[in-house]
Formats: C-alpha cells, sequence, structure tokens
C-alpha cells in the first residue's frame, strides 16, 4: 500500500467538504475537512498541489493523512481504504519521519492580532521540503503568524477553529488514479481523539482528437480518436478503447448544445458515429469521464 502523503501547515482556501454534526460547546470535534481542488486532474507532466482545511473545536494539535482508495467502511481497519481494481504502477513517495515546525506566514493586516471573517482568502506559503510520511500540525490555535510574530487565527465561528495543510508531495501521473482519502484526526490536551474522512477522485487527463465531421446528405459523419494519460508511464498518450463519446450538436443562432447520437471507441481510440444533421450549426464530440479518467469535450466544427 501506498504511504500516506506529508501535510505541513499552511495558510490557504478550500472548497470540497465533509462536515460532521456540531457537538455540544466545548466538545473535541472535526466540524468539516475541505480539499482544493476539488477535483483534480493530472496530465502527462506536471503535478496538483492539494490544501486541505480542517475545521476543528477543542483541539490542540490535528494531523491530516492522504491515501489512494476510500474510506474504510465500518468494520474495517483504520488507515487501510478499499482497495480498487486498477493496479498502482507508480512508485511510493519518499517516507521518512515527520517534523512538526511552526511555517510563519505574512498575513497582511492593520491590527497586529486580526481576527479573518469566514471566506476570506488567506495567502500560502511555500512549504517545507523534505520530509515524508505523516506530518502534524502542532502550533495549537494558530495558523500562522503576522509579521510581529504574534498569533494569526481564522475563526469560523464561535470556538471552532480552521487548521490548513499542504501536502509536500504534489499529487501526479505517478499516483493511482480514482478515489483518495484524507484523514484528519484532532487531539485534545487529554489525549481525546476526534477523527473525519472525506473522499476525492484524482482522474488522469483525456483528450479527444482528429475529429472530423463531413455531410452526406441529410446526415453528418463525425469521427475522432479519444486518448488517456498512458496508465503505465511510456509514453504520454495511449489510445483509450471501449468508451462512450457523446456527439453534440449546436444549430447555428443557438447556444445550447444537445446531444444527437454516440460512438463507442474501439481498440485503436477511435470512434464514428453517423447522425442526422438538422440544418447548420456547429459540432463537437464529448467524453464524459469517469472517477479514474477526466471528461473532454473536442475543439467545435462547423458544418
Amino acid at each position: 500500500m501506498m504511504r500516506p502523503l506529508l501535510a505541513t501547515l499552511v495558510l490557504a482556501t478550500a472548497t470540497t467538504a465533509a462536515a460532521a454534526p456540531a457537538p455540544a460547546s466545548g466538545d473535541l470535534a472535526v466540524r468539516s475537512v475541505e480539499v482544493r481542488p476539488s477535483d483534480p486532474v493530472v496530465g502527462p507532466s506536471g503535478s496538483v498541489r492539494l490544501v486541505v482545511d480542517v475545521v476543528a473545536r477543542g483541539a490542540d494539535r490535528v494531523s491530516v493523512v492522504l491515501e489512494p482508495g476510500r474510506a474504510p467502511s465500518e468494520g474495517d481497519e483504520p488507515g487501510e481504504p478499499g482497495k480498487e481494481p486498477e493496479p498502482a504502477v507508480t512508485p511510493s513517495p519518499p517516507s521518512g519521519d515527520a517534523v512538526p515546525v511552526p511555517v510563519p506566514v505574512p498575513v497582511p493586516s492593520a491590527s497586529p492580532n486580526p481576527v479573518i471573517p469566514p471566506g476570506a482568502a488567506l495567502p500560502a506559503t511555500v512549504p517545507l521540503s523534505g520530509l515524508g510520511g505523516l506530518a502534524s500540525a502542532a502550533m495549537p490555535r494558530v495558523m500562522g503568524a503576522s509579521r510581529d510574530g504574534r498569533p494569526v487565527r481564522r475563526i469560523s465561528s464561535g470556538e471552532w477553529e480552521t487548521w490548513r495543510f499542504l501536502p509536500d508531495k504534489p499529487l501526479s501521473r505517478w499516483y493511482p488514479n480514482g478515489p483518495w482519502t484524507v484523514t484528519a484526526t484532532a487531539v485534545d490536551a487529554q489525549g481525546e481523539r476526534a477523527v473525519a474522512r472525506v473522499e476525492f477522485n484524482l482522474r488522469r487527463a483525456t483528450e479527444i482528437e482528429g475529429l472530423k465531421v463531413v455531410r452526406d446528405g441529410d446526415d453528418v459523419r463525425v469521427t475522432g480518436t479519444l486518448l488517456r494519460v498512458d496508465p503505465v508511464g511510456k509514453v504520454d498518450y495511449r489510445p483509450f478503447a471501449g468508451q462512450r463519446v457523446r456527439i453534440r450538436f449546436r444549430p447555428a443562432g443557438s447556444s445550447h448544445w444537445k446531444t444527437v447520437g454516440e460512438a463507442v471507441t474501439r481498440r485503436d481510440g477511435w470512434f464514428s458515429a453517423r447522425v442526422h444533421a438538422d440544418g447548420e450549426g456547429a459540432w463537437r464530440a464529448e467524453y464524459p469521464g469517469t472517477s479514474r479518467y477526466a471528461a473532454d469535450a473536442s475543439p467545435r466544427r462547423e458544418v
């Protein structure tokens, strides 16, 4: 199983959340776990950095673990997300001991110890490097530091506090695509623990290339090729077989696209569809995507 990714404390914003019911005032609890971007897509090169935002109450420490696979169901052992059928062909991220390190983050403010309202965007810093494994945010109730070194907190409401993390290993094509689980653990001064999880899908990019639209009387023939990021990493893209591609049409003068047909890709990724041509307009092919591969739409063709 792939080792969990390291998370270090930084300031950022987030958009995808898992929420828990609010407990009585003063109790240890994790109210939400948010991830940004909510739907990460990786191409043949480059990577995507995730930000994890944990809203907790009564916590002295908060830690975050990212692992490929679905969250464990009732009765499963913690830390053993459900296995997915597509095997991982990529190496594990580097391992190592986590070191809790405060990360000073400049926050422009007229006040030496500002309270930042909910939803306000905060600047992110460059994450610490050279660390692997699981990292804990060992900064009690502190998100960062202002220029004069005084602690800064971002308060969602009442006693709720936001702890933000950025894994120091960005996600790329070398990590398993499909479902991932983020596990947030809050610990109070008495050692009590509160755990919350959220899932997201890491998708590899797809591409529809070579779209051709040829009019034949009252019909139109639409052809093209669907590619996906090579799952074994030998080349950038490979043909994507056995996938349904939608044929979409927008009549001239209209802003509305409608589905007029579909095709299934062959072994070489090529698809072909013959559909009725209802006047002139624009044509394109769309791949709806899956939990493992991103959606894509071809450039439009006017016929």
